[in-house]
């Protein structure tokens, strides 16, 4: 008799037990994308001090950032080029609530033993500080040493399967950076590199020098096809009209991660070399250790390109700084892919400047599908933040074409060519997205040379161009029109099965990403990449804007590029040759992929910069898009007012007489119903009270109602 009363006091108790566990903790799977590539072994000691970042969500949705952004980078608002240049004015848009901040704050205070410090004024971060048992037991997991397949060398901490997040946490942390993610591949490639001085992961975009300079892509090439004028633009910058300094104007921040290095010989080299620089030259400024005496192919590539076309004729390389990761968060650890993220610590260094860089380049990208969606999410608000302070990001789309890395089909379980890949932070809408092109040296006219989109469908390329549409982030709003043409012809082809035609799209412009000159530990080697591409252009941007001093910097390109695309487009030289279908050398090509076309395409963007053109028609074409914006809304309105008047069109045909009997009419019947009010007023007692009621007042009789009393009468009392 009692078994079943047991039985069912056993099951209510396992019943609330787990609704009690599901209030106190939200479940999150860690991201798997990486983890057949590690190996679990070992439960971590319990004493080992860890290092966690913690990003809490803003006060403000996304939405309401993205609204602010185009209300500062959109040529068409009345707010454009007014940002917000101090990490202060920042705080106010990005800050938690101060409800969230304290609970949170509460929340660690009642764990005990974690040492919680805020990473700046805005307070969005947190660096946590705690034993692993503490972790274990704040984060409800267990976690283990995981060593990657290829390297015993290379070792991080995870947690084995999930952690949670205490429910009342649950909406304001936004990530836990070194649970939630294994490595990507290419950070492991890095780790393995610093750890077995492996070659150079980059390695497959070089290939030995051995012909004359002038049939490569040498920055007097470059300079010639963009038409970059042999101007030093620091003499008008600091000649304004103003007549005070625009130095600010002119810093051109450039990212290289995970020990990468230049060789400043190697840079004298180059400039005197192969860009006839024999002047006396100020070097980059560095930030971190950026220089060797082992240099690497990505940082060699970076500071040259910028360097040679920013600095050509004044010298000045010293307006780039190299911002370079070596050290670790946690000087306590080895180094370990879960104790440097680039791309986020890079983007707050960054965000942190006051005054701000007004560039900044990014040669470095991920596959998209590789990366957690928390992460890039929190990427994507720094963007913001940048986008904000008027800084031009611009990234490299990346050099494997549709068919994503060599590893992606593994880690992403994609089938390659089955579903085209995008690269991040590329494929971020805060971001300027650079892919690359080829020049054919021989088929030089008009001081111009045939340009086309990379691809290793030329034997002599090493890569192939990076494009597509993203899988994370959707199309915004200021490139909806430029691409519904593209998106047309690809369903007309059949190509829209095979990505998702509501991404976000890229890339947004091109530059030469082909064969060109690097000096690598005194040895010239050609290199292919859209890592050529992103500082190329990014020191055009540079350029105008030291060049335009009576404008705001540039700032966030996409809405001014994709505005200037429709009433400017002369700006932009369009690149109709080419195609993405293949990846990067050796790999396999697809048998379809973006392919170039007559306007914005996923293999070339807008087209390359034409930097003349810009340079003299950009005052003017700025007006011509704020006379569009204002003829469209007068259009609007114009139609708003055709609408109204139709509306009204039979009483304008109407005669006079016609229109006083129409009046007369409805008099009469206006009177007629104050008639019939009247006399329902006057009526209402017999016809709706009971005799008893007649003599009962008002207020006495509808003060209350019960079931009793008639329907009728308490819809007539009010």
């Amino acid at each position: 008799m009692f078994l079943p009363l047991l039985l069912t006091l056993s099951t209510l108790l396992h019943f609330f037990h787990d609704i009690a566990a599901e209030n106190l903790n939200n479940i999150r799977q860690i991201n798997n994308a990486h983890s057949m590539h590690w190996v679990r072994g070992s439960r971590a000691a319990p004493e080992l001090e860890l290092t966690l970042r913690v990003a809490l969500y803003p006060q403000k949705s996304d939405g309401q950032l993205n609204d602010l952004v185009l209300a500062v980078t959109d040529p068409v608002s009345p707010l454009y080029g007014q940002y917000l240049t101090s990490p202060e004015q920042l705080q106010k848009h990005f800050e938690p609530s101060n409800t969230s901040l304290q609970s949170f704050l509460h929340v660690l205070r009642d764990v005990k033993e974690v040492e919680a410090v805020s990473m700046d004024i805005v307070q969005d971060f947190w660096h946590l500080k705690l034993s692993t048992a503490t972790a274990e037991r704040l984060f409800s997991t267990e976690m283990f040493h995981y060593t990657h397949r290829q390297s015993s060398n290379m070792s991080i901490i995870r947690p084995h399967g999930n952690f949670s997040v205490p429910n009342e946490l649950e909406a304001i942390v936004a990530y836990v950076d070194g649970l939630e993610s294994f490595p990507t591949e290419m950070q492991a490639k890095f780790m393995q590199k610093r750890v077995n001085n492996a070659n150079d992961p980059f390695l497959i975009k070089h290939e030995p020098f051995v012909t004359e300079f002038q049939q490569f892509a040498t920055p007097a090439i470059i300079r010639q096809q963009y038409d970059i004028p042999e101007t030093n633009f620091d003499n008008v910058s600091n000649n304004s009209a103003s007549g005070k300094s625009q130095n600010y104007r002119t810093k051109l921040v450039v990212g290289t991660f995970l020990h990468e290095y230049y060789n400043e010989h190697d840079l004298l080299e180059f400039l005197e070399t192969i860009d006839g620089q024999h002047e006396p030259i100020k070097l980059p400024r560095t930030n971190g250790q950026c220089t060797s005496m082992y240099p690497t192919g990505e940082a060699s590539l970076d500071i040259q390109i910028a360097a040679s076309l920013t600095s050509h004729k004044d010298g000045d390389a010293s307006k780039i700084e190299m911002v370079c990761y070596t050290q670790l968060r946690d000087s306590k650890r080895k180094f370990a892919a879960d104790n440097q993220e680039p791309f986020l610590t890079f983007l707050r260094h960054v965000n942190a400047m006051n005054p701000p860089p007004t560039v900044v380049s990014i040669s470095y990208s991920d596959d998209e599908c590789s990366i957690p969606i928390a992460y890039a999410t929190i990427v994507n608000r720094e963007l913001m933040k940048a986008a904000l302070r008027g800084i031009s990001v611009l990234v490299s789309t990346g050099d494997n074409g549709v068919r994503g890395s060599q590893l992606a089909q593994k880690f992403c379980n994609i089938t390659s060519c089955n579903h085209f890949m995008t690269m991040f932070p590329a494929s971020s809408p805060y971001v300027t997205a650079v892919g690359a092109t080829t020049l054919a040296i021989e088929s030089k006219s008009s001081n111009k040379w045939k340009e086309t989109v990379t691809s290793t469908s030329d034997p002599s390329a090493l890569i192939t161009s990076g494009g597509g549409f993203s899988d994370l982030f959707d199309m915004p709003v200021y490139q909806h029109k430029a691409v519904t043409s593209y998106l047309t012809l690809a369903n007309s082809t059949g190509l829209s099965p095979f990505f998702r035609i509501t991404g976000r799209a890229l890339p947004d412009v091109a530059a030469v990403g082909h064969a060109f000159p690097v000096v690598i530990n005194g040895k010239v080697n050609a290199m292919d990449g859209t890592s050529v591409s992103a500082p190329v252009f990014a020191s055009m941007i540079l350029l105008l804007n030291q060049a335009l001093p009576q404008l705001p910097p540039l700032g966030f390109l996409n809405p001014l590029f994709y505005r200037l695309y429709d009433v400017c487009p002369q700006v932009f030289a369009d690149i109709t040759q080419g195609n993405i279908a293949c990846g990067s050398k050796g790999m396999t090509c697809c048998k379809r992929g973006h392919s170039a076309t007559t306007g914005w395409d996923a293999a070339s963007g807008l087209g390359t910069l034409q930097f003349s053109r810009m340079l003299t028609d950009l005052p003017n074409c700025l007006t011509r898009i704020k006379s569009a914006s204002d003829l469209k809304m007068t259009e609007q309105l114009a139609d708003m007012l055709r609408d109204a008047e139709s509306d009204h069109i039979y009483e304008k045909k109407w005669t006079p007489g016609e229109q006083r009997a129409t009046q007369i009419i409805g008099i009469i019947s206006l009177i007629g119903a104050i008639c019939l009010t009247a006399l329902f007023v006057s009526l209402r007692k017999q016809l709706y009270l009971g005799s008893n009621d007649l003599h009962t007042p008002v207020s006495k009789r509808y003060g209350s109602c019960t079931q009793n009393d008639s329907a009728r009468e308490y819809l007539l009392s009010s």
